[in-house]
């Protein structure tokens, strides 16, 4: 009964919470609010030292594209960011909210503040509140598995530890994931009047294919107010190819001279490049070399005067080449436009 109210008062917090600014005064709704599905989300009872992570989904309705300045949040607990920096007519994005939990207790209610702009200059924040009730009496130790970037071949493996306190008669009746890259186990550690402890462990099978994991595993509990607990998995598969540096930082640029920078793809063995995707929108990418080797140089360039971009840019190549087996390569390019 008391987690239910505290859940109930948490997702009225969060409503108050997304209307009001900081200085205390009430807002009008504006066009940037109806371009999401949705501007709130409850993720109910979590346990004490989850990461908990939720996608609001960003539909352009203009005839006009859409660019995304900024994403900030009210709380250090919470941060957020973009699937993509500008949405064309009709295009969709994703603001990613992500909530860390191990420094609270009870209920916690925190807003994302998505900055957007036009094409033609118009300028609006919308705002998307998230909510949780975090439990004192369960913990998880991490509050999530990241195994970073890992080999391709290679099983790597994580443990992560759960413990409830206070309720001796409370199990974890099973595991859910619709993961293939992942493999996971449960077990049960400690069992007495005070504590009931479990250890998960879980690894990332050998033939699991290069690309990003991001899966969820849910444990399915005999608590009816905390009948699923989710414990976030997240891992960077590397294959044969690989990139230097992961991710390329082009810096804050304010001029239309434009910018360039570089990446090193290299493998065990000769490969070609065979094309990239990304190029557009004052964004260019090339490769130095057509010939077979097991190193190439890609030139990436950014004219400002090209584009309509502004703010806080992201930008993926994939780079398309004729190693067998080897799903295309992304190559990441950061970046920060002035006006």
């Amino acid at each position: 009964m008391r987690r239910q109210l505290w859940q109930n008062l948490a997702f009225s917090t969060a409503l108050m919470v997304a209307s009001i600014v900081s200085s205390g005064s009430t807002r009008a709704a504006s066009w940037a609010d109806g371009l999401f599905s949705e501007s709130n989300h409850d993720f109910g009872p979590v346990a004490r030292g989850s990461k908990l992570r939720h996608e609001f989904f960003l539909t352009n309705r203009f005839n006009e594209p859409v660019t995304i300045l900024d994403v900030r949040a009210s709380c250090g607990c919470t941060t957020g960011r973009a699937s993509v920096s500008l949405v064309p007519p009709g295009g969709a994005a994703t603001i990613e909210a992500e909530m860390d939990t191990r420094n609270f207790v009870g209920r916690k209610a925190t807003v994302l503040f998505v900055s957007l702009i036009t094409a033609s200059g118009k300028q609006a924040e919308a705002r998307l509140g998230v909510v949780s009730t975090i439990l004192s009496d369960i913990v998880f130790n991490p509050g999530t598995i990241d195994f970073g970037a890992v080999s391709r071949g290679r099983r790597a493996s994580q443990t992560l530890t759960i413990d409830r306190v206070g309720q001796p008669s409370w199990r974890v009746e099973r595991m859910i994931s619709g993961s293939r890259a992942i493999d996971a186990s449960l077990v049960e550690t400690v069992r007495d009047g005070q504590r009931v402890g479990y250890t998960l462990t879980v690894s990332i099978k050998p033939d699991a294919p290069a690309g990003l994991v991001r899966d969820e595993i849910r444990l399915v509990t005999n608590d009816r107010e905390t009948s699923v607990l989710p414990i976030r998995v997240s891992a960077l598969i590397r294959g044969d190819l690989t990139a230097s540096p992961s991710v390329l930082s082009l810096g804050r640029i304010g001029t239309a001279s434009g910018v360039e920078g570089k990446f090193l793809v290299r493998s065990s063995q000769p490969f070609t490049v065979k094309s990239i995707e990304g190029s557009g929108e004052g964004f260019q990418a090339s490769v130095d070399d057509a010939s077979a080797k097991p190193l190439h140089l890609i030139r990436v360039t950014y004219h400002p005067d090209q584009s309509l971009i502004r703010g806080d840019v992201r930008r993926v190549f994939r780079v398309h080449t004729d190693f067998a087996g080897e799903d295309p390569l992304e190559l990441t390019t950061t970046m920060h436009v002035g006006p």
